[in-house]
């Protein structure tokens, strides 16, 4: 029997000299930074990195934050835009990434990757398959041009600002209050005039009687003529629908868009012999730095200081 604690107590010896020797082995073999991207349960206290919900996987993971930012300018931007309109998308991805991990502070992550609540990101697998031959021409001007803004985020009063942006607007971007309620000083209502030059800036939707019937009929009472199942249309100044009359209801411009899958809720709407057809200005939510519009301020010669000065009013550029 004395043999047998006798040989359990040279076991635990053992194991407490051996596991913490093990321990030190793999910190050694796995040194700090040694990749951009690495696995994580919590957002990290390192100001170089950030924990970033992956919409795709639902798993956290702890990403360089120079990495992040250039894979967001990657899925949020063509990389064939002017190196000025790039350099305002990464300072205000830069920003936004901010703001948000401010506003996630009590959560386990600082952003995710879900574009509808905050910013998209590529990363770098998803960069070589988007961009084929072209991946070492985009991805060396990208990091190129990050690097000359690194750090640099706007803010308003001293914080960082919600940085919202979109692809194209509809000649005017939108005030912040009018798509979402908030009313923020810095988000208002600006001219945006060269975005009616974009390919995109008009597409069109055609919508069936049937299918309006088919998306409404559980929301409202529509009238038995099908030619008046659409009635009054409020808008605001920047042509933004707050308003559409649908049978004896009014529904938001914006619930209009998501049932019909409209790139944006400036639309002008025509009555048909089948239906009606959607005309539609701009692409995204209108509010914000219009992308489109601030590659027409670079190649007219603003820098990206002036571009962000125009979409973002009252802020100023600083350093983190």
């Amino acid at each position: 029997m004395k043999n047998i604690y006798f040989i359990i107590a040279a076991i635990l010896i053992l194991l407490m000299i051996t596991l913490p020797l093990l321990s030190v082995q793999s910190e050694k073999t796995t040194p700090d930074n040694s990749s951009s991207v690495v696995s994580a349960d919590k957002p990290t206290d390192d100001p170089n990195f950030v924990a970033v919900l992956n919409g795709d996987t639902e798993k956290i993971e702890k990403i360089k934050i120079s990495e992040y930012i250039l894979g967001v300018v990657a899925a949020e931007m063509s990389p064939s835009y002017e190196p000025e309109a790039l350099k305002a998308q990464a300072v205000a991805a830069h920003t936004f990434l901010l703001y948000r991990k401010n506003k996630n502070a009590d959560k386990d992550y600082d952003i995710t990757t879900d574009p509808s609540l905050d910013q998209a990101y590529i990363n770098e697998a998803e960069r070589k398959k988007k961009w084929g031959d072209n991946y070492e021409k985009y991805n060396n001007a990208l990091l190129s041009i990050i690097d000359e803004v690194d750090g640099l985020y706007i803010c308003y009063k001293g914080k960082p600002i919600l940085a919202a942006y979109h692809a194209i607007s509809g000649g005017k971007t939108e005030s912040c209050k009018n798509v979402w309620g908030s009313d923020l000083p810095y988000l208002v209502s600006v001219e945006s005039i060269g975005d009616i030059l974009a390919p995109n800036y008009l597409t069109t939707v055609s919508v069936s009687f049937s299918d309006l019937k088919a998306a409404f009929k559980d929301k409202c009472k529509l009238p038995s003529n099908q030619k008046k199942y659409i009635g009054k249309i409020t808008r605001t100044k920047s042509g933004t629908v707050t308003g559409v009359t649908i049978g004896d209801k009014t529904f938001k411009g914006s619930e209009l868009r998501s049932a019909f899958s409209l790139c944006s809720s400036n639309f002008d709407i025509t009555l048909n012999e089948d239906g009606y057809t959607f005309t539609v200005h701009g692409y995204g939510h209108g509010v914000g730095m219009s992308q489109y519009g601030a590659n027409y301020m670079a190649k007219q010669g603003n820098t990206y200081k002036e571009i962000l000065g125009w979409y973002y009013k009252g802020c100023s550029i600083a350093k983190n």
